[in-house]
């Protein structure tokens, strides 16, 4: 539930960042003088924009362990993985410590528990192989940034 909280508030917020931009600019050409309220409210979507982006990804990282500890029914990917070796790192998935380096394409992972179907998305790193980031598109966030990267050489 906070989860979807925090969503839209990350979303709502990467909106009032572009309009307090545009506001900004409109108030230095045509008023030429900046209005406090104005700035104030850029100052706290500023704030709490980023604030809401720091705890979603923690979040829907227990929300998948929580999901992933029930029966698994099937796994579906569009690759050619080991689908234990995924299923066993997604549930010691863990937050992820970034080197530099950047996702490849990505590409669909659905496991079908008893209570529902969890889609993800995988895309290899781009200087390890048996590294993949994971992407959780059911939130706005989670969808455009990884939640957590899984390595498959256990």
């Amino acid at each position: 539930m906070i989860i979807t909280i925090l969503d839209y508030i990350f979303m709502i917020g990467a909106v009032g960042i572009l309009i307090s931009i545009v506001s900004f600019i409109f108030m230095m050409i045509f008023v030429k003088r900046l209005n406090p309220y104005i700035i104030l409210a850029m100052i706290s979507v500023l704030i709490v924009t980023p604030l809401a982006g720091t705890f979603i990804p923690s979040l829907a990282r227990s929300e998948l362990h929580e999901k992933l500890d029930s029966e698994i029914i099937s796994v579906v990917s569009q690759r050619g993985i080991d689908k234990a070796k995924v299923l066993h790192s997604l549930k010691d998935m863990s937050s992820p410590k970034y080197n530099n380096t950047h996702p490849l394409e990505r590409f669909m992972f659905k496991v079908k528990t008893a209570e529902e179907e969890i889609y993800l998305e995988l895309a290899k790193d781009s200087n390890d192989n048996e590294v993949y980031w994971v992407y959780y598109p059911k939130y706005y966030y989670s969808g455009i940034n990884d939640v957590g990267k899984i390595k498959l050489s256990k």
